[in-house]
């Protein structure tokens, strides 16, 4: 009877534990099940880049056609020196409906490799500025490789197009896209959705820099110094205002890049600005100094580096803010701010913001030798100063301060996108 009785317990006992085992590895499988749903919504929910980060292209060398590289190659060695240095000069012009006698002069001796427009050159239509354009272009066109025309067409306050070709303001997409959703946000963003929002807007602004894009090229506008590609922060704020497109990280790169890629597809050449960032200071009134730390500056780079990854757009444009954590140099002549740039894979075109601004305390001639020098390919100058820097930069040339090889590195950068975007047939 004992025997039975203890045998029965024994049975119960095993029962008893393997039902504990049983039941303690399904608490272990809803708990770790639990676990990754709720890393799989934070990752959604809180790090919404990651969608982005995934979809970019991490091998620049795929953006280099191989053709375009060697024929820039042969175009710019079949160079004498001083239509060399005219190609690393990016150049204003006065006037408006006809060029002047004086100013076709000055873009024969040096033929640039690009010209800006501004608001000042401006016709009253567009048939009128169309013409001008043209009349400039074969200026240089007879003498040397076509130049890039250039003009700022940001949107809302930075456009030279005012009447006929209109963009929003870049922010206004992020607050478009926040007062839509403003209702639902918290739940978009809870359950992921956010991504696909989104998506939507950035389309949105593709269109538009598409519709523009086409306008820009008609009348024969090349290269669009545009978009501003760095997230609005307590730092730059009081600088960039609107012409950023917002304070979100991934939205600005998403938005940065859908501009670049409407731009393009209309046959324009696209251009992220301002390389690494802004400060509160304006650099048109003043020295500029964003003083972050290591870890802050690579948040704000973050952006640059997504759209250069997914777009390889055609250029991007220094500032002239300084960064302690880097050097004591302006970023328009640092080699340090063109190493990190150059580090993140992008091939095409380091171009600087006008070396005339207050930020900068050098004369213009003197920055163009001292930037080519630290690895910017292309300057800015207004017509006064276009012979004299010309002028400095085969100087440096001919005193070894500055190598040949650098500038023809410099103008096959230039002269690869001139193929690129179907200047150079």
């Amino acid at each position: 009877m004992w025997y039975y009785l203890i045998k029965d317990f024994i049975l119960t006992a095993k029962a008893r534990f393997a039902i504990c085992i049983f039941c303690s590895l399904l608490i272990f499988a809803v708990i770790v099940l639990f676990q990754n749903r709720s890393v799989h919504d934070e990752r959604q929910n809180s790090t919404i880049e990651e969608e982005y980060h995934r979809e970019a292209p991490r091998d620049w060398r795929q953006n280099i056609n191989e053709e375009y590289r060697l024929r820039a190659e042969q175009i710019v060695a079949s160079m004498d020196r001083s239509t060399l240095a005219a190609q690393v000069l990016l150049t204003s012009v006065d006037g408006m409906d006809r060029v002047h006698e004086s100013i076709k002069q000055l873009l024969v001796n040096v033929p640039p490799g690009g010209i800006i427009l501004y608001s000042f050159n401006m016709s009253f239509t567009m048939d009128l500025t169309c013409n001008f354009i043209e009349e400039l272009t074969h200026c240089i066109a007879d003498v040397s490789v076509p130049p890039f025309i250039a003009a700022d067409q940001e949107g809302g306050r930075v456009m030279r197009f005012r009447e006929e070709i209109i963009l929003p303001a870049p922010l206004s997409y992020w607050e478009q896209l926040v007062e839509t959703n403003k209702a639902v946000l918290p739940k978009i963003i809870r359950n992921g959705e956010f991504p696909a929002v989104m998506e939507a807007a950035f389309s949105v602004i593709e269109n538009d820099a598409a519709v523009a894009g086409r306008d820009l090229r008609n009348i024969g506008v090349t290269w669009n110094l545009a978009p501003v590609a760095e997230t609005l922060t307590a730092q730059n704020r009081p600088v960039l205002v609107d012409r950023s497109y917002g304070p979100y990280p991934a939205f600005v790169s998403g938005a940065a890049s859908a501009f670049v890629r409407g731009m393009h597809g209309a046959g324009v050449a696209g251009t992220l600005k301002h390389f690494p960032g802004n400060s509160a200071e304006d650099p048109h009134l003043g020295q500029a100094v964003l003083d972050v730390s290591e870890k802050e500056l690579e948040m704000n780079l973050e952006t640059f580096a997504e759209t250069i990854h997914r777009e390889n757009p055609a250029a991007v444009m220094l500032s002239h803010v300084i960064i302690p954590v880097w050097d004591t140099k302006p970023s328009s002549l640092s080699p340090h701010a063109v190493k990190r740039l150059r580090d993140m894979g992008f091939a095409g075109i380091i171009t600087a913001d006008d070396y005339s601004m207050t930020a900068i305390d050098t004369p213009v001639e003197v920055c163009a030798v001292e930037a080519l020098t630290a690895g910017v390919d292309m300057i800015m100058v207004w017509p006064r100063n276009l012979i004299k820097t010309h002028r400095e930069i085969l100087k440096a040339i001919d005193t070894g301060s500055l190598s040949e090889e650098r500038v023809r590195e410099a103008a096959e950068r230039i002269v690869y996108q001139k193929i690129r975007y179907g200047l150079i047939r």
